[in-house]
């Protein structure tokens, strides 16, 4: 009875594509609104530049916070799925992000990669696509079946670290502008400030959960 209730609760990948997809919408809205409110203008190829990797950068603070959430609510159930997609859309937003990037400025992406190909800024960005794109890889039914399970989920852990990596990054590029913003408080904070402080509380959900383990251990 209960085998045959969890098959029939469980949703379709038409229903887990569905409620991704909504999400990332939803995300979008909210990154539109922040710049309207901060009065830049939501008609140009910066604003889509922004918005892909404020919803990219979102979406995935959703995937990766899912498994801490659970671990200490209970909800949401991870066995039902949806932090597959989540993640996959993910991707998808910050790939998109880096072709607008080659269109915005081809004189550090594009043409003039040759001579920015060693600063922080490329670095950190290309580590963190090359473990989205293997965590991406990994899941798909085609080059999954190649792995272990060891494997897969050692993969799948390394996507803490390209987070953190886009954070770092993030730092890096504003850090100028959050500093002043910091120090007066004036208007709204800048958007990757928040994008890095959100990310933020989610590596630190993640790291406590083995030392929530550990504490739990020796009461026992």
């Amino acid at each position: 009875m209960n085998t045959t209730l969890s098959s029939f609760n469980k949703p379709t990948e038409i229903k887990k594509w569905t409620i991704a997809l909504l999400t990332a919408l939803f995300l979008s809205g909210i990154n539109l609104v922040y710049l309207s409110l901060i009065g830049i203008s939501i008609v140009s190829l910066q604003t889509v530049s922004f918005t892909l990797a404020a919803t990219a950068s979102l979406l995935f603070a959703v995937a990766l916070s899912l498994g801490s959430f659970s671990y200490y609510t209970g909800w949401p159930n991870m066995r039902l799925g949806y932090q597959k997609q989540i993640g996959v859309l993910a991707y998808w937003f910050s790939f998109l992000y880096c072709a607008a990037l080659v269109v915005l400025y081809p004189e550090v992406y594009l043409h003039g990669l040759k001579d920015s190909m060693f600063t922080v800024d490329v670095i950190l960005g290309v580590l963190a696509m090359l473990i989205f794109t293997a965590m991406v890889s990994i899941n798909s039914k085609y080059i999954s079946h190649h792995f272990n399970i060891e494997t897969i989920k050692f993969i799948l852990g390394l996507g803490y670290v390209g987070y953190a990596l886009l954070v770092m990054r993030a730092i890096f590029i504003e850090w100028p502008l959050w500093e002043d913003w910091l120090l007066t408080f004036e208007s709204y904070p800048p958007g990757r400030f928040i994008l890095a402080a959100i990310a933020l509380g989610v590596l630190l959900l993640r790291v406590s959960i083995p030392i929530h383990k550990k504490i739990v251990a020796k009461k026992h």
